[in-house]
Order: C-alpha cells, then structure tokens, then sequence
C-alpha cells in the first residue's frame, strides 16, 4: 500500500513591507492627509503669539498697577465705617493739608494728594471748615469730598452738666475747638468782660461775693449742646454759654410755675417753697446738688437736706465742696480732708462755699428751688453714698442711722478709691504712643 503524503494548506502571513516616503508623497500628505492645516497654522500662530504677548504684559501692568494703588492711592483702612471730622483752617497751604491728612491715618502718602490737587486744578476748589471723612475712602474720593463744598463752618459742642470750668477748657482743646486752655481759663475770671452778659454774674458782682473764688464764671456756663463757627474764639464761646445761662434763670429762676392739688373743695395752689436765697445762691446750691445727686428725685431730696440744714445753722458737710480745690475724685474723706482751711469747704465755713463747684444742670437749679416736701416736714438732716457706682443715696433723720450707714458704706467707698489709685497708677506708666 502506498503511501500518500497529505499536504498541509498553510496560509502565508502576508509581510507587510514600509514605504518610504518620498518628497513628493510628504507634500501629498500635507495637503490631503494629516497635515492638511499647514496654511492655517501659519496664519494662526503670529496671532496666537501676539495675543499671549499681550496677556503678559496686561498681566504685568496689572500687578505694578496694584502694587502702587496698595501703596499710594488705596483707603488707609479698607471697608472701614469709621466717620471722624477733619477741619480744613483758612489759609493753609495744600501741603500743610496732605500732612495732617496723613497724620490722622486719612490717606497713605501725602505727596500723591498734593500732586493729584494741583493736576487737576483744583487748589482753588478747596475751602475751609470741616469735612465727613473716613479711613475706608481712597485718595480720589478724599478729593472729591474736600473739594465739593460738602463742608460746614460750625462744629457740635456739649457741655455736661456737673462739669467745672476747667473741665470744659480740657473738652474745648480735646476737640480742636481751642488750641490750649489757657485764654479759656484766663477769660472765666474777666468779671468785667462778661458781667453785662451774665444775670448770676452781675447779681454776685453786686453782692460782694466774688472775692475768692477760683473762676468768677465758675456755675454760669450752661449745661447744653450748642452748634459754634468753627472759627469761634474763647471769648465767643463762654458768650453763648452765658447766654443760655441766661434763658436757664428766666425759666428757673424769675419763672416759678404754681402746682395744684385737688380735694372735696376743688382746686388749691401749693404754696411755693420760700428758699430765701438769692439768684447767685440758688446757683451755687445747685452746682452742689449736682455733684452730689444722680437722679432727679435724690436731686430734689438732697436739696430738702441742705435746706433744712441751712434754717437750722448746721454745716452743710459736702464732700464735693472739699475735693472741689484739689481735683480730687475719691468716696472715702479722711480727718485731714474735711479740715483743710479754705472758703470752699462746707466743713470748714457755715452756709454755702464761697461760690459754685460746678456748672449746674436746668434740673438741679429747679431742685435748689423746689426741694422735697415730704423730706423737709420730716426733717432729713443727712444723706451718703452706698455702693460705688450705684448712684444710689441713704437718707437719715438722726446723726445716729447717718453714722450707721457710713460704717456700713465706708469699707466700699475705701476699696473703690484704693482700686482708683491703682488704676491711674497703671495709666500713668503706660508708654506714651
């Protein structure tokens, strides 16, 4: 048998051979294949270039833009609601301006407003008085406002009742409205420059009674909110406060309004309380009514003590009256305070001090007027402070629940003034800014 040899149909792998490229198949791939936006891409891409080159530089000039905008033109404070006044003096020079401008942390360099100013022509746009500005406006908006007529001529002052003449001076200064207290303080004992303008003041003059006091206008500045020219002098200022005094006595003092009461028979007039003092002593009783009391009904019940104390020839024994020279602001009196020699000190002299301790409010001159009633039919002859800061009174008939309310206060009015002490020691040795 023969063999027969079986063949095997074996498919061959076809070899895949590479083609080489040549000049002519490249640029046939270019146009028709995959290269086929040649052309575009040399239009797009000197644009492409372009645009990126100017994107850097955009990018460049926004930096350096906002770097000298942080450093020259932006708010001192940025978002800042703060609102402060700042006064522009007639005859003061753009520079002079832009450097307290920058002194009050208004603006971040001084040089830039000024340069700003006279760039735009607007030196002459710039008045005097006094501008809403904050530390949240940037250098063009500050311009703007001090150049917009935006500025008033008067400022806002207030006196606060219980304030002595020197207080007034030191506020005066505090809010630019005077330079130093001096002149202020000069002018409160001028008798014969305000005399004609003061009703207190003339009555006291006629009287005698101005010998020895500290200030002769010391009670005759009237507590008050008052709108001044920004320009006002010293002397301008205690005139209107005088003034207001003035208005004050009429209503208090010449004006006394009957009170009724009603009954089965209809109605009555209450019977005026007779004081007996004179208008310059019903102004020096208040200024001690105010000192001592905080609230109007302690104002009319501290006015009954001293009249009763008064119709009975006892010492009044104020403690204001004592502190009133000196300056002091303490509770707790020692034997050595109350004893001091002058004609201030109710321990010292009988009756009233040698004149006011203070500028009294329209209340307190209404309470030296109209005590209260019931406290002077029951003979209160005392009264003293309880806790610090409590503004609260203990009134006693008897010197024995007086002296009980002292032992019982005393220790309180030691440990507030021992804490004061300290307090005004740590200020005193704060570092100056």
């Amino acid at each position: 048998m023969s063999k027969k040899r079986k063949r095997r149909n074996l498919r061959r792998r076809p070899v895949i051979q590479s083609e080489k490229y040549s000049i002519r198949a490249l640029h046939e791939d270019r146009e028709y294949g995959l290269y086929w936006y040649a052309w575009l891409w040399k239009l797009v891409r000197p644009l492409l270039i372009f645009i990126c080159s100017v994107l850097m530089v955009i990018g460049m000039v926004s930096i350096g833009y906002d770097r000298v905008y942080g450093a020259f033109f932006a708010p001192v404070t940025r978002d800042s609601a703060e609102v402060v006044d700042f006064q522009i003096n007639s005859g003061e020079t753009v520079t002079e301006i832009g450097q307290r401008l920058e002194e009050a942390n208004l603006l971040r360099n001084r040089s830039v407003f000024k340069y700003l100013i006279q760039f735009r022509g607007l030196t002459n746009s710039l008045s005097y008085g006094v501008f809403k500005l904050s530390p949240g406006m940037n250098v063009d908006q500050i311009v703007e406002e001090l150049t917009s007529g935006s500025q008033t001529n008067e400022r806002v002052i207030t006196i606060v009742p219980g304030w002595t003449v020197e207080d007034v001076a030191g506020y005066l200064v505090s809010i630019g409205a005077l330079e130093t207290p001096d002149e202020f303080l000069k002018l409160c004992n001028n008798v014969d420059l305000f005399v004609g303008s003061s009703y207190a003041l003339r009555d006291a003059q006629n009287a005698g009674t101005l010998p020895g006091r500290k200030y002769a206008l010391e009670g005759y500045l009237a507590p008050d909110t008052y709108r001044v020219f920004t320009t006002a002098t010293a002397e301008s200022i205690i005139r209107t406060l005088l003034n207001q005094h003035n208005k004050v006595i009429d209503s208090v003092y010449y004006a006394r309004n009957a009170e009724y009461y009603t009954d089965e028979e209809g109605y009555h007039a209450v019977e005026a309380y007779d004081t007996g003092l004179t208008m310059d002593q019903t102004v020096i009783l208040a200024s001690m009514i105010e000192k001592e009391a905080a609230s109007r009904e302690d104002y009319a019940r501290v006015s009954a003590v001293f009249h009763n104390r008064l119709k009975l020839g006892m010492k009044l024994e104020s403690d204001p009256t004592v502190t009133y020279l000196t300056g002091e602001n303490k509770l707790a009196l020692t034997d050595a305070d109350t004893s001091a020699i002058n004609n201030y000190n109710t321990y010292y002299v009988p009756g009233l001090p040698v004149g006011p301790i203070c500028n009294p409010s329209v209340a307190a001159l209404e309470a030296a007027q109209s005590p209260d009633m019931d406290y002077i039919n029951e003979g209160y002859l005392y009264f003293c402070a309880t806790e610090p800061g409590s503004g609260r009174l203990a009134f006693s008939v008897t010197k024995e629940e007086h002296d009980a309310n002292v032992a019982m206060y005393r220790p309180l009015w030691e440990e507030y003034d021992r804490r004061a002490a300290l307090e005004r020691a740590a200020e005193l040795q704060k570092p100056e800014e």
